[in-house]
């Protein structure tokens, strides 16, 4: 295993080892290393959800009644 060194401003360092806590980590730096695995997993599906995007042929534009229902749908779902 390969080890890295980062440094972390002083006040936000008592935040990352309370998130570490909580989810249940040994350790800050277990808790990071499954933070990073986790986010570089996530980027490639972000990129193998825009290759399928645009590998699915020419888009249409929207009209005003999708692009308002999608409106109502995302604020009855986060609020707003």
């Amino acid at each position: 295993m390969s080890t890295i060194s980062v440094n972390v401003p002083d006040q936000i360092m008592p935040a990352i080892a309370k998130r570490a806590r909580n989810s249940g980590f040994a350790d800050v730096n277990e808790y990071v290393t499954q933070y990073v695995l986790r986010l570089s997993e996530r980027q490639s599906e972000v990129e193998e959800l825009a290759i399928e995007g645009l590998q699915s042929g020419p888009s249409l534009p929207w009209d005003k009644t999708e692009v308002e229902d999608m409106r109502a749908a995302l604020k009855s779902k986060y609020g707003g």
